[in-house]
């Protein structure tokens, strides 16, 4: 079996990280909390599965961004899709198994 190694953040990063949360300095850092501790990562996850569904789908269409553009929107949808998908089957799994 291998071992993870999950990388932790400095006291100083979290410090940092905390600031930005509570200060209001990055509002997208501030609102994704807020939203994560009311409604959870699996929940929030799936949601964001349903809007790069639509959003790559918009992608393939549109007429005002580059290739590259497209390709990066099209690529990051398909890996939130992908964890969306993993973390829908193991909502799933839970609610039939230990539910």
């Amino acid at each position: 079996m291998e071992l993870l190694l999950v990388e932790t953040m400095s006291p100083e990063d979290r410090k940092k990280f905390w600031e930005a949360v509570e200060s209001g300095n990055q509002p997208l850092l501030s609102v994704l909390h807020t939203l994560v501790e009311k409604w959870g990562l699996p929940a929030i996850i799936m949601c964001l599965g349903d809007i790069a569904e639509v959003l790559s789908e918009d992608a393939v269409d549109a007429s005002n961004i580059t290739p590259n553009q497209r390709g990066l929107i099209i690529g990051a949808c398909a890996q939130v899709s992908a964890l969306s998908d993993q973390v829908r089957a193991e909502m799933n799994f839970i609610s039939t198994h230990n539910g």
